[in-house]
């Protein structure tokens, strides 16, 4: 009797509590991919821990279209990629696999922060995925941070 009560009692907790639950978030890949596209201009690139020249950073663009990403202007097998997001791990992960060029089909694992406007990318050699944001010399890693173009 008294495991039955205790039993009522549970079912009776969960019901009210799922009831009054917060309504479930929007799918984390979706929102990321919306908030995403667009063009977003170069700020600061750094690789292997060092700045990379002033006109590279003024004249580099990242076109985030659908799951296409370019980079305009773009070298020869370094322009266009397809590109996957995963914002559910800490910190939040990009995968850039080539879709031109000798190295097409080739993956570089990455981790980004996208909060409004502003775009962090840490993108490290093939499987090689960063942890940090954190630039050091002969790391292997190539750091964008962007701003979004205004239209």
């Amino acid at each position: 009797m008294h495991s039955q009560r205790l039993a009522v009692a549970l079912i009776f907790f969960m019901a009210t509590r799922l009831a009054t639950a917060e309504p479930p978030k929007p799918d984390a890949v979706k929102r990321d991919m919306d908030e995403i596209q667009g063009t977003w201009k170069l700020v600061a690139l750094e690789a292997d821990g060092e700045q990379a020249p002033a006109e590279i950073v003024a004249a580099l663009k990242l076109i985030f279209k659908g799951d296409t990403l370019t980079f305009k202007p773009g070298e020869p097998g370094f322009k266009n990629y397809k590109f996957k997001l995963d914002p559910t791990t800490k910190p939040a992960r990009l995968d850039m696999t080539h879709a031109d060029g000798t190295e097409k089909g080739d993956t570089a694992p990455g981790i980004y922060l996208l909060e409004g406007n502003h775009l962090k990318i840490c993108i490290g050699r093939a499987g090689n995925r960063p942890t940090t944001f954190a630039r050091t010399a002969k790391s292997g890693q190539g750091m964008y941070t962007l701003e979004r173009e205004k239209p």
